[in-house]
């Protein structure tokens, strides 16, 4: 276990030090999810003044503050020029001081459930240490890099999320991950990348910043693996497919059933196979469980261990959650968030289903100059799929889905569609919903309804 001495910390972070050299055992920046109790607390400038935080901070148990700023407080406090740098400074220092294994991720959809599947197996075979639920950004990511101590964790997976092209390489740079992939990538946060290359350019920095013995997992026929190539070329590799393959340093699967209830596959490697049943749904998820396993393969788990460990995952509410309201009344719960490849393959899920089915979609965020043109081909593709029966939108460029779609209808409140769709549940004896949007709809309301 580490203590931090604020000398100690002072010369980290190139600070100066008002008040005695005490000693304290973790540091914490977030007074809401972070133990406060006598810890270091890190003022970063956001959403709260710094008054109200230094206060919060001392009265949930902080025994000393490190801010740009001096307070009149009555408890040692240590100054410096920028918060962040600091905050930045002390968790390479963590990180390097540790010998747990680091494995990163990062990608447009699937990340958070890869690293939570990723978790569930690897915590079998040692302490674990990953983000809590999607705190992917920068603070996120280095609120749980805090969390390190000493001969503690035997691995360590984090999540990267990226609103703009600097992230990824900033953040991996300090992580310096042992063990790293891209989920996939799609258009989503243009108005940070601007457009759809420097999403890639981006994400690809996760392989530059690789530990000197570093390994690589790559979907085996994903076609932006030769962009990728300048970053890591001369990286060992492990790879991952979806059809059966016979090459070393690689998961794939065989036998492949998907039913309203999860999926059967064998995952295949080159020192064995193993039969696997997942509670999860859709095309999507299967390829989240070859990512952990990969992950997990890659670390020197054995097989049995990832059994148990993707057999025990449960379905994520918000990620394609089955809710059964009666036999033949089910909705699916996708509300967490959206964009078009996410949204392509939960639509493709609806061909499973059984009865009449309705797609209840909201805007797809941050797609900025692209957004009504990609909501209108996602309307064009739905008007080929004889299987969807009626497509309810809300927001407001999702209009565009259900005009193209030919079978939409446009609602401006909740209200008004949840009318429509317990007309719908009483119309029909079976019937699947399913509801997808953007985080900013809370479009959970929905199903708080029923």
């Amino acid at each position: 276990m580490f203590l931090f001495s604020l000398f100690k910390i002072a010369s980290i972070t190139n600070a100066i030090l008002v008040g005695k050299n005490i000693y304290v055992n973790h540091i914490s920046i977030d007074t809401r999810l972070d133990n406060i109790k006598n810890s270091l607390f890190i003022i970063i400038k956001g959403n709260y003044s710094i008054d109200y935080l230094y206060h919060d901070a001392i009265n949930k148990g902080a025994l000393a503050v490190l801010s740009e700023n001096f307070l009149s407080i009555n408890i040692p406090q240590l100054i410096v020029k920028d918060s962040n740098f600091a905050l930045s400074n002390i968790v390479s220092w963590l990180r390097n001081k540790v010998s747990t294994k680091f494995l990163s991720l990062t990608g447009s959809t699937g990340k958070t459930s890869v690293k939570e599947i990723t978790a569930n197996i690897l915590k079998r075979s040692g302490k674990t240490l990953y983000n809590y639920y999607n705190r992917n950004t920068e603070l996120g990511v280095f609120s749980t890099l805090l969390k390190l101590q000493k001969d503690i964790y035997k691995y360590s997976i984090l999540e990267l999320g990226a609103d703009n092209i600097k992230d990824i390489d900033y953040l991996s740079s300090i992580i310096k991950p042992d063990i790293a992939c891209i989920t996939n990538i799609s258009v989503s946060h243009l108005n940070g990348f601007k457009n759809f290359w420097n999403i890639v350019k981006s994400k690809g920095k996760i392989f530059k910043n690789l530990s000197s013995s570093g390994l690589i997992i790559l979907n085996n026929n994903y076609y932006l693996n030769n962009f990728w190539k300048k970053y890591f070329f001369n990286k060992e590799k492990f790879f991952i497919s979806f059809i059966p393959i016979k090459k070393k340093n690689c998961i794939s699967i065989c036998n492949l059933k998907i039913n309203l209830y999860g999926s059967k596959f064998t995952l295949l490697t080159d020192s064995g196979s193993i039969n696997i049943f997942i509670k999860l749904l859709g095309i999507h998820n299967i390829w989240n469980c070859l990512f952990a396993s990969a992950l997990s393969f890659s670390s020197s788990v054995s097989l049995q261990d990832i059994k148990i460990g993707l057999e025990s995952f449960n379905p994520i509410k918000g990620r394609l959650y089955p809710i059964f309201l009666s036999k033949n009344k089910l909705i699916l719960d996708d509300t967490y968030n959206s964009n078009p490849r996410s949204l392509y393959y939960s639509i493709l899920f609806l061909k499973k289903c059984l009865g009449y089915k309705v797609l209840v979609v909201g805007d797809m965020a941050e797609l900025s100059y692209m957004s009504i043109y990609w909501h209108s081909k996602i309307g064009k593709f739905i008007k080929n799929l004889l299987y969807i029966n009626k497509v309810f939108s809300i927001g407001q460029d999702s209009f565009y889905i259900s005009k193209y779609s030919l079978k939409g209808q446009h609602f401006l409140d909740i209200k008004s569609l949840v009318l429509y769709l317990k007309f719908i549940f009483k119309y029909y004896d079976q019937v699947t919903i399913l509801i997808k949007g953007s985080r900013f709809l809370n479009m959970e309301k929905i199903i708080n309804f029923f």
